[in-house]
């Protein structure tokens, strides 16, 4: 009976011999190989997250591995560099929070280029910044698709955690011309947001 692990091409890459000089970076590599779920990797590259490398790890698996590191600039960085699902993500959990800028944030929100990665770099590190709330409202009222996902995205986690986003009433119009976009994520995303605005101007929390 054949493994799980050689049910897609991204499955087999990763087990190959890891070849890697950083010898930090080697290693989060060894611990999530040895993880590896095929059977989730394969799922998960049919639902649409079709990463180059996917180890198949669910959040709780990688946030195990991530504790055993202290946060670094350069080797979340290195991380975020890699074409593997689990490192990047890792990077967001790896990143100091009082090193991360508000131009790193534009950066790494340009390079998500699936919302799992939008929904981790904002739920690891981005709604923990002290200009999270400001940043939220200049994307969402920006012109890129990606951005007005991304602001969405992190304003209703302000939201939740009852942090006051500036100009919630011309957000809230925004979110309104945005639910009805053709682009599914930026429509979902708009939404909920949306939701959640409304309870609040409403006064019904």
């Amino acid at each position: 009976m054949p493994s799980s692990t050689s049910a897609t091409p991204n499955s087999m890459e990763t087990c190959q011999p890891i070849i890697e000089s950083d010898p930090q970076l080697r290693e989060i590599k060894t611990l999530l190989r040895l993880r590896m779920n095929g059977e989730v990797s394969t799922a998960m590259r049919k639902s649409g997250l079709d990463y180059k490398v996917n180890f198949g790890l669910d959040a709780f698996s990688i946030r195990e591995i991530a504790a055993k590191y202290q946060p670094d600039a350069e080797l979340a960085e290195k991380l975020w560099a890699e074409n593997a699902r689990e490192c990047k993500i890792m990077a967001t959990m790896l990143y100091p929070k009082d090193a991360f800028t508000t131009e790193k944030a534009d950066a790494w929100l340009d390079q998500c280029f699936l919302p799992e990665l939008t929904e981790q770099l904002v739920f690891n590190l981005l709604q923990h910044l002290p200009f999270a709330a400001s940043k939220a409202s200049e994307w969402i009222l920006k012109e890129a698709e990606n951005h007005k996902t991304g602001g969405y995205t992190l304003a209703l986690r302000m939201l939740l955690r009852k942090i006051e986003l500036p100009d919630l009433k011309r957000l809230q119009d925004e979110a309104e011309k945005d639910c009805f976009s053709n682009n599914f994520q930026l429509a979902q995303t708009a939404t909920r947001f949306l939701e959640r605005a409304r309870y609040i101007l409403t006064g019904a929390l």
